[in-house]
C-alpha cells in the first residue's frame, strides 16, 4: 500500500456494523491455507482503506443539501418518521450486540474455567 503517514481516523456509524443472527459455531471454518487468507485480508485492506488518499474534512450541510439527500422536500413529519424508524434500528442493531457480547463473555468463562481444570489434571497426573 502506498500509505506514506497517519490518515486520520474514521469514524465507524452504527449502520455499517452488520449483524448475523446465526450464531458462530453454524458458521463453515474458514480455509486455513496461508495464501487464501493473505488474499482475503489484501482485499479487505483494500476495501478497508479504498479512497483514504484523498479524504475531505467535514462540512457543515445546508438544510435543502440534507433535504434532497433523504428526499423530504419539506415534509417534516416524514423526514421525523424517518429519523425515528432508523433509531429504533440502531437500536435492535445494540440489543443484539450486547446480547451476542454476553454470550461471548459467558463462553470465555466457561473455556477458562475448562482450561484451568485440564491444566490441573495434567499437573497432578504428572506429580504423581
Amino acid at each position: 500500500m502506498g500509505n506514506k503517514g497517519p490518515t486520520p481516523a474514521q469514524e465507524l456509524a452504527i449502520d455499517d456494523i452488520k449483524v448475523d443472527d446465526e450464531s458462530p459455531s453454524s458458521k463453515p471454518a474458514p480455509p486455513s491455507t496461508p495464501s487464501v487468507v493473505n488474499k482475503k485480508t489484501d482485499v479487505e485492506r483494500e476495501q478497508l482503506f479504498e479512497g483514504s488518499s484523498d479524504v475531505e474534512t467535514p462540512r457543515k450541510k445546508s438544510t435543502q443539501e440534507i433535504l434532497t439527500k433523504y428526499k423530504f422536500k419539506g415534509d417534516a413529519a416524514a423526514a421525523a418518521a424517518h429519523a425515528k424508524q432508523k433509531l429504533m434500528e440502531r437500536q435492535e442493531k445494540l440489543a443484539r450486540i450486547t446480547e451476542q457480547s454476553a454470550e461471548l463473555e459467558s463462553e470465555a468463562e466457561n473455556f477458562a474455567t475448562l482450561a484451568t481444570q485440564i491444566r490441573k489434571n495434567m499437573e497432578n497426573k504428572w506429580w504423581k
